[in-house]
């Protein structure tokens, strides 16, 4: 079957190659593409008017994703994956960087949860929520500060609105999926009064353990049992309530919301027994909880010179606390912080159009346990002011832009601080060179502040099987990023190129030790001493190097035909980056190359498509990392729209992994001791009205 599958995937490669003898019927070269504007751009264009690389995703695209955490959403799309912690858990990672480098935001405004701390800890957001999810990649810390070193991912849910519907509007969904018993609900209710309207939305979430094609461990043990992932089971509440005025110079809202996550961590984790040794326990289970308020405005036409003023603001009260199997709270984090930014659109000055502001972020982060590897309190504070100015001349666009951020962060009972001064500047260009064709290139200066468990950690960090320390006198994070782009961006076969390097000085990273000199990596219990055990603690201190990140991504979508017998696409793809430091010893978790190509029919109310995609196996790995074997992920989808009165539903079925494939992503701490889900078939319905 896999050999019929590749052979598939061979023949829609191909096709690319006979194109330019192809002609299919009823075609228009001229066919515009749809133009998806970009929320979290302050100067509202379309991705193909971006210079860098960015993508969005909305409509059928966004509605036939896995959206089980923001990570799996996104994990399909050109250069981007998610680091997979099971399925509750999943951050993503744009062009080999992740965690701490890539920042999520919820309408502009960072998630502001514990996500980025540790690889088990799930962002607080909700996929099955979004209208639109956006992702930027490469250096986007013009924007959007020093945590978007290596770029943005943007979830658009409208839980803020700025016009009042003329009746109640919204919409209803449910889905049924097989592979772990997962039922989940979700709605949205938007209304309007006079001046006023108003947002309400919630989210229920209940799933078991899910199934697997074999083994949870590459290695199992004699008595280990197959077909299930334990400890894979989540359960979800998530309501929001928002209210706006709205009126002809502007809008004001706020909105409000409360999540519950508690969610199984698969796999074993070492924990302490009486004699003070660590062991391998499973069944440690997650609780989240947390209280976020967001604010959202906007002046039109306030002042001269200006155009609008927007401003958003959020803040976060979120708790995270690990259990062990005995019930005991081992770990509690608490997260508490403020973000906010101004922006100044000004009329056109000139041939010139653009945008400056301002952003601030506050964060008190605290923790307690035995096994706490942060200490009990730490805080972040940053100011930053940027520009991004852009004009058109003839074929050509161009854009430039600066930022300028000043951090301080500090342990709350004294000893170092750490503070520093951040510089960004980016410029390009695209030409339109040719009908429908362009090329571009953007070249940009980024700088990051290490974060706050970089600097400070110092203890047992169980999800890694890792005993990390910090170093507060770590320097800033200097990217150095060039992106190269050829596009065709119109007609029935359109297609990109991009090509980036990206030279990091002073990466950060942890870097085994060999302190007693054996020449092998050493081993700690949970207080840090020299430990014998080979299953003990890996002693860890965060290190740094110069780096270097290069890579290619290519898609294209060719449209077969498009008449009376429906519309069918061709989309092929392929991605591969190539991380190392610069003395040539490789970064570890590292996505290796993939390729991919869907089918997709529409006919009417009715769509239906095929997707196949191919992870190679990935042998460059860093010391100490296993190698991972490469997969085949084979997906179809179908559905069917139809109204009844006012309600429009739309009906879905949806497989996945259908050759039920042993996938371990590299990208995963956890790839083995815990597998992709195996075959699985969702059932659902969305009525909108």
């Amino acid at each position: 079957m896999q050999v019929v599958i590749l052979r598939w995937a061979s023949l829609c490669w191909g096709m690319l190659f006979l194109l330019p003898f192809f002609k299919a019927q009823a075609m228009d070269d001229a066919v515009a593409l749809e133009a998806l504007v970009v929320t979290a751009d302050p100067l509202g264009r379309s991705e193909e008017d971006i210079l860098q690389p960015t993508s969005v995703l909305m409509g059928k695209a966004l509605s036939i994703k896995d959206k089980r955490n923001i990570g799996e959403a996104v994990a399909g799309e050109l250069g981007v994956t998610s680091s997979d912690f099971g399925p509750a858990v999943g951050r993503p990672i744009i062009r080999g960087l992740g965690g701490t480098r890539v920042r999520v935001l919820e309408d502009g405004i960072g998630a502001m949860d514990v996500s980025a701390i540790s690889p088990d800890h799930a962002v607080a957001v909700q996929p099955f929520f979004a209208d639109q999810i956006e992702i930027f990649k490469g250096p986007a810390t013009l924007l959007y500060g020093s945590g978007a070193i290596g770029g943005v991912v943007n979830i658009v849910d409208h839980r803020i609105l700025d016009y009042v519907p003329e009746a109640i509007e919204g919409d209803v969904y449910g889905h049924y999926d097989s592979v772990a018993d997962d039922a989940t609900g979700v709605f949205r209710f938007n209304a309007g009064a006079g001046d006023f309207a108003f947002h309400l939305a919630g989210l229920l979430r209940d799933t078991e353990d899910y199934g697997i094609p074999g083994f949870a461990q590459v290695n199992p043990e004699p008595a280990a049992k197959s077909g299930t992932l334990a400890n894979s089971d989540v359960h979800t509440k998530n309501f929001t309530g928002g209210l706006s005025l709205v009126r002809d110079e502007g809008f004001l809202g706020l909105a409000v919301s409360r999540l519950t996550n508690e969610y199984g961590v698969p796999g074993e984790h070492g924990h302490e027994d009486e004699a003070g040794q660590a062991h391998e326990e499973g069944g440690v289970r997650i609780d989240q909880a947390q209280t976020r308020l967001d604010i959202k405005g906007a002046l039109y036409l306030p002042l001269a010179g200006i155009q609008t003023i927007k401003t958003r603001w959020g803040h976060n009260d979120h708790t995270h606390q690990e259990f062990e199997p005995s019930g005991l709270a081992s770990t509690i984090l608490n997260n508490k912080e403020w973000e906010g930014r101004v922006e100044f659109l000004h009329t056109p000055f000139g041939e010139w159009e653009g945008v400056a502001g301002l952003q601030y972020r506050n964060r008190d982060l605290s923790a307690r346990g035995e096994e706490a590897f942060m200490p009990p309190s730490s805080r972040m504070d940053s100011m930053s002011v940027f520009i991004l100015e852009g004009r058109a001349w003839r074929r050509w666009h161009f854009e430039m832009g600066g930022r300028f951020e000043h951090q301080v962060a500090k342990k709350s009972e004294g000893g170092p601080h750490a503070s520093h001064d951040l510089f960004s500047i980016s410029g390009g260009a695209m030409w339109d060179f040719w009908k429908d064709y362009a090329v571009g290139f953007n070249v940009s200066h980024s700088e990051r502040a290490p974060a706050l468990e970089e600097l400070f950690s110092e203890g047992p960090h169980l999800a890694t099987n890792t005993f990390e320390i910090g170093n507060p006198f770590l320097n800033k994070e200097i990217s150095n990023n060039l992106d190269l782009s050829l596009r065709k961006t119109r007609s029935h076969w359109h297609w990109k190129l991009n090509l980036f390097a990206n030279f990091i000085s002073d990466f950060i990273f942890l870097q085994e030790q060999d302190k007693n000199g054996d020449g092998m990596a050493d081993r700690v219990n949970l207080e840090g001493e020299l430990a014998m055990d080979p299953d003990a603690l890996l002693l860890v201190n965060e290190k740094q190097a110069d780096a270097e990140f290069f890579g290619v991504e290519f898609e294209t979508v060719i449209g077969l035909f498009e008449d009376h017998r429906g519309k069918l696409d061709l989309r092929l793809w392929t991605d591969y980056v190539r991380g190392k430091l610069k003395n040539g010893a490789n970064l570890p978790r590292i996505t290796p190359l993939r390729f991919g190509s869907e089918l997709d029919y529409e006919r009417g109310p009715g769509y239906a498509g095929i997707n196949l995609m191919r992870v190679q196996a990935q042998g460059e790995t860093a010391a100490l990392e296993t190698e991972t074997g490469g997969y085949t992920l084979l997906k179809a989808y179908m559905g069917y729209r139809f109204a009844l009165g006012p309600v429009q539903y739309a009906v879905f079925l949806r497989g996945t992994n259908l050759l039920d494939e042993e996938a371990r992503r590299h990208t995963s701490f956890l790839k083995n001791q815990a597998p992709l889900p195996g075959r699985s078939a969702m059932v659902g319905v969305n009525a909108t009205f």
